[in-house]
């Protein structure tokens, strides 16, 4: 399953896709100067919108390492009577 941010709906992997088209167009001699920076300002969007894609699943993946060492963690604390509870 593709990752996606709130913001876009364009998964990392059309992402990538799309990046490796403009490069591929912006190596074509023939490609023109607007068209240039058309491709230029699309690629550059791609690039923020996979950056962010992946700041989200690195987060994501923090959290279940999280999760996975805390359910790993064995408990230091014994069962309690509430008498032994004092205040300092």
């Amino acid at each position: 399953m593709a990752a996606r941010n709130k913001k876009t709906s364009i998964s990392f992997e059309q992402a990538t896709a799309r990046l490796e088209e403009i490069i591929s167009r912006m190596d074509h001699p023939e490609t023109g100067l607007e068209e240039m920076i058309t491709l230029t300002e699309e690629g550059l969007k791609l690039i923020r919108d996979s950056r962010s894609i992946l700041k989200e699943a690195e987060l994501r993946i923090q959290q279940l390492e999280n999760a996975d060492s805390e359910s790993k963690t064995p408990s230091t604390s014994s069962p309690r009577n509430n008498d032994d509870f004092t205040l300092i």
